[in-house]
């Protein structure tokens, strides 16, 4: 096992003291963070952190989960999941808004599917991605939703099963992280990148952008010996590349900039498949770039499966499945 590089972060833990709860993602502006996550794999939950401590701040929905959440502002808070409620056993994608007061329920585009991801970009549409039922063909979807109104913008990704995460610059220039696969739009379509492999043994699960020309992605590579380690692809305003990570037996989940370098997050197996949170860093060495391992705020065994920047603030979550409750931590940045 790699040891961890210096930390370069002060951690601070924020109790939630929820039991059962599994944190998915976390989103933070303006000071104010909110995330969102399923207790006891049964009902969804959304909780705000104002500054000081978390508060219980869920919409009753019920037989539904959430799994991703952005903010806006803190009266414009997007959430995503699904609704598997329906008798037929299939699920609906479900979007739920927070306008400062209360959730509400948006109707969804479509009948059949899930969401995983969701974006409200600097023009303040909505963008979210997943998989759904198109005619009689399953497969990823983008929509976006602006003036209450749903658009799909899918073409390209026919051959895709889900789109796993979404980074967005403008409405002509985003990122889809997919399963399989990478795709660029260009405000029409989605091309899939070729520098990435396609057979499928290397699935992005987060994507983020600095800017136009800097754009880093992770997830896992699977290899020829079932193992799993951390992959991560950056891209530099022309081509993508992938960049070295340690090599360790890990899954990374999410990515985050912090001034302008990536910090990915998720879980270090070891040999008895028990966790511990995944912290990466990128170290350059003239012009060679990798990624090294780096404390994480816990010990425990805590998977992380968010990261988001805010604000001067570096916020982590997941949960500790040891205990089964959810965490969250934060790092004040220099």
């Amino acid at each position: 096992m790699v040891a961890p590089s210096a930390d370069p972060y002060s951690w601070t833990e924020t109790p939630i003291g929820q039991p059962g709860l599994m944190i998915e993602d976390i989103d933070a502006v303006d000071g104010v963070a909110w995330a969102v996550g399923t207790e006891h794999h049964e009902r969804l939950v959304a909780l705000r952190h104002d500054g000081d401590s978390w508060t219980d701040a869920t919409p009753d929905i019920s037989g539904a989960n959430l799994v991703e959440v952005a903010v806006a502002a803190d009266d414009d808070v997007w959430a995503v999941g699904w609704d598997g409620s329906a008798d037929t056993g299939m699920t609906t994608p479900l979007v739920a808004h927070w306008d400062g007061t209360t959730w509400a329920e948006i109707p969804s585009p479509a009948e059949i599917g899930a969401f995983d991801d969701v974006v409200v970009d600097a023009e303040g549409t909505v963008w979210v991605t997943g998989w759904a039922r198109v005619g009689s063909a399953e497969s990823a979807v983008v929509y976006r939703y602006a003036d209450g109104e749903w658009a799909e913008y899918s073409d390209g990704l026919e051959g895709a099963i889900n789109g796993n995460s979404l980074t967005v610059l403008a409405a002509d220039d985003a990122w889809l992280a997919l399963n399989p696969g990478l795709a660029h739009f260009d405000g029409t379509s989605w091309t899939m990148v070729e520098e990435f492999p396609a057979d499928g043994l290397q699935i992005l699960t987060g994507i983020a952008a600095a800017d136009a020309t800097d754009v880093w992605a992770t997830g896992v590579q699977y290899t020829g010996s079932g193992a799993i380690q951390p992959v991560a692809w950056h891209y530099d305003g022309l081509t993508w590349s992938q960049v070295r990570t340690p090599r360790i037996s890990a899954q990374a989940y999410d990515v985050t900039i912090v001034d302008g370098q990536p910090v990915i997050v998720g879980e270090k197996l070891d040999r008895d498949w028990a966790s511990t949170p995944l912290v990466l860093t990128a170290k350059s060495s003239g012009r060679h770039t990798r990624l090294v391992e780096v404390p994480g705020p816990t010990t425990n065994a805590v998977v992380l499966t968010s990261a988001d920047t805010d604000d001067g603030r570096l916020w982590v979550a997941g949960g500790d499945i040891d205990v089964f409750t959810g965490f969250a931590a934060y790092a004040d940045l220099p």
